[in-house]
């Protein structure tokens, strides 16, 4: 509540209602800016190591996630990630993980790109882990205007089929101790909502943009989270 309250310029949060899809995907349900300005406003928040992190969209589902690079249990005992979370990345993402050389720290941070970006694709949808990860495969690209190797920008084939309606942005979060965070913009139709009580605060679908608008929308700039 407190970050919709901020993002929409209400002075307390008290008179905000959240709810929450079958899949416990929070969401607000009132009050709702107005459709000129937000049509299909939502937002998403994630909370990892050090940091807290919130993305709000007018137009596109939104979903966000911060990946703390921690490759070791509470016990100080290394995280075995290849044989752990083998069937979660896709062959050519392993790939790309052990591109990284053989430290495994910086394998680490490769993986743990792919682990954001896919929890930001399934919180964006709403289905959370009931999506099994390796069905979803991100490639990447660097973003231009960010120094190397510091932003990303993705996209995503789902179940051996791209989907050009999704784009993925990431970028590395400030500090000594590195955490990724990866931003999800997708399609109202794309939500899992076996209640329907958040797809009714969509009142802009894609199927009634005009030309050229949902591509704008999309296509909107993603910038570093602000530090408060």
């Amino acid at each position: 509540r407190a970050a919709s309250a901020s993002a929409l310029g209400h002075a307390s949060f008290r008179k905000l209602t959240v709810k929450r899809t079958k899949g416990r995907k929070p969401f607000l349900a009132s009050p709702l800016p107005p459709v000129g300005e937000a049509p299909n406003w939502n937002v998403n928040v994630s909370h990892e190591g050090t940091w807290v992190v919130a993305a709000s969209e007018p137009t596109c589902v939104v979903g966000i996630d911060v990946a703390e690079l921690r490759r070791h249990k509470a016990n100080g005992q290394p995280i075995d990630f290849h044989k752990v979370f083998k069937d979660q990345l896709t062959a050519s993402e392993w790939r790309d993980v052990n591109s990284a050389g053989s430290d495994l720290d910086a394998q680490y941070e490769v993986f743990s790109r792919f682990w954001s970006a896919k929890e930001s694709f399934i919180k964006a949808r709403g289905d959370g882990m009931k999506f099994e990860l390796g069905k979803v495969e991100f490639h990447w690209s660097a973003l231009a205007g960010f120094p190397e190797r510091t932003a990303y920008e993705g996209t995503a084939i789902v179940e051996g089929k791209a989907a050009p309606h999704w784009r993925f942005v990431q970028h590395r979060m400030p500090g000594e101790r590195a955490h990724w965070t990866t931003v999800a913009r997708g399609p109202v139709a794309d939500v899992v909502d076996a209640q329907g009580e958040f797809s009714k605060n969509f009142r802009l679908p894609e199927s009634k943009m005009q030309d050229g608008e949902w591509q704008a929308a999309l296509l909107a700039p993603s910038p570093p989270c602000s530090v408060v």
